[in-house]
């Protein structure tokens, strides 16, 4: 239950450990000043006397193994070389002290903190002048301080400290993968919400002028006939309330995708294909717009994203017929090679006359002068989605005046 002060809850207090160990500056002084009291107690109890300058002497000695680690957080190195080297002077001289763990906690600093090369170096050093000492006081026939503990309790810290800092580095590691693999994710989002977003505005783009283009030529033609030839004039409007209809058949399709993105929703209509070209072109030529429709060679299996491309395509050209070219007849080609599926749209309307190449080979249609893509959002979105899986797109004016598009996209290795 959490305690309360009137209508306001109060945080519990933290346990007394943890407040004591946020402030570690404080814990190492008063670890410091511990061992050194009592290594100086110890020296007063085995001194002959004060008055012997070897008391004073001991007692200078056992405070620099002992005070300096107040400061071993921040200047590891120093605090490790004056503690050592003061233990070391003093084992030699076979002075006795209390069992003294500092240098080996300054020493697990050391291992903590230094790249592995250098913390092996420092232990070296440290291993080699307390041996030494050890040494030194064995030879002089000192028997009462060997310095065995001091160089146990340094190799074994460093150990401890080592194994840390190996460990904080793998796990380093592992935060900064986690790190790029979600900064990976999210810039990957990104792209699929950018790439949706193009892909919906192709779509738009493409149902919306196709369409909006037929209903315009159709309702201009029962304008100027309604008077002198209704019947004509009622086929007009038939012809505009058939687009009218697929239009929002298509608009239905295309939001459906977008509410299938955010609830997992089926999409409201089949998305168009190969299949539908015969239905396009009917649709062209109610608008007044004589198209013929020629596929050659065995079909081949495409993607739905394939098929949807080349249906796409030859909408935007046979709009661009309606719009664009005046009195014209359009050919559409559909033709399946070995290895890639062409599409060809080419019309005879006023244009000028370019001999060029750019047209894949074996295209079945006539050669196109290329032009560069320009901010027209059709030619743009074309050639995009043929990109898409690996093809070539090329438009311009025809060898033969007109106007012709040609898109080839491989058969093999492409997304589905």
């Amino acid at each position: 239950m959490v305690p309360r002060h009137g209508d306001i809850p109060v945080s519990p207090d933290p346990p007394v450990l943890q407040r004591v160990m946020g402030h570690p500056l404080a814990v190492d002084a008063v670890v410091a000043g511990f061992f050194a009291v009592a290594s100086a107690v110890h020296v007063a109890g085995e001194s002959p006397g004060w008055g012997h300058p070897s008391v004073w002497a001991a007692l200078a000695l056992a405070l620099g193994a002992t005070v300096p680690f107040a400061l071993r957080r921040r200047h590891p190195l120093g605090v490790l070389a004056v503690i050592t080297l003061s233990l070391a002077v003093a084992t030699a001289a076979g002075l006795a002290y209390i069992p003294n763990p500092l240098p080996g906690v300054v020493l697990y600093t050391v291992a903590v903190t230094r790249d592995r090369r250098a913390a092996v170096a420092v232990l070296g050093l440290v291993e080699v002048a307390l041996v030494a000492a050890a040494g030194a006081a064995f030879l002089a026939g000192y028997r009462r301080n060997d310095g065995t503990f001091a160089v146990l309790v340094a190799a074994a810290a460093w150990f401890v400290g080592d194994s840390v800092r190996a460990r904080r580095s793998y796990m380093a590691g592992l935060a900064g993968q986690e790190a790029d693999r979600q900064r990976e994710e999210i810039e990957r989002a990104h792209r699929s919400v950018a790439e949706e977003r193009l892909r919906i505005a192709r779509e738009l783009h493409d149902v919306v002028a196709h369409s909006l283009s037929v209903i315009a030529v159709q309702s201009g033609v029962g304008r100027h006939v309604a008077a002198t030839q209704p019947e004509e004039a009622r086929k007009a409007l038939a012809a505009v309330e058939a687009t009218s209809r697929a239009a929002l058949e298509e608009l239905r399709g295309v939001l459906g995708s977008l509410r299938r993105a955010e609830d997992g929703a089926p999409a409201l209509a089949p998305e168009p294909g190969v299949a539908d070209l015969p239905q396009l072109v009917e649709q062209v030529r109610a608008a007044g717009v004589p198209v013929e429709l020629d596929v050659r060679g065995d079909p081949a299996p495409l993607s739905r994203g394939q098929q949807l491309s080349i249906y796409r395509i030859v909408q935007e050209a046979l709009t661009n017929v309606v719009k664009h070219a005046g009195p014209a007849r359009a050919r559409v080609t559909l033709e399946y090679r070995r290895d890639a599926v062409t599409v060809g749209v080419a019309d005879d309307g006023p244009g000028t006359g370019r001999a060029g190449a750019g047209a894949p080979d074996g295209a079945g249609v006539a050669a196109v002068a290329p032009v560069p893509s320009s901010g027209r959002h059709g030619i743009v979105g074309m050639r995009e989605r043929v990109e898409t899986f690996g093809g070539k797109l090329v438009a311009g004016p025809g060898a033969r005046g007109g106007f012709e598009v040609v898109a080839s996209m491989p058969l093999h290795g492409v997304p589905g």
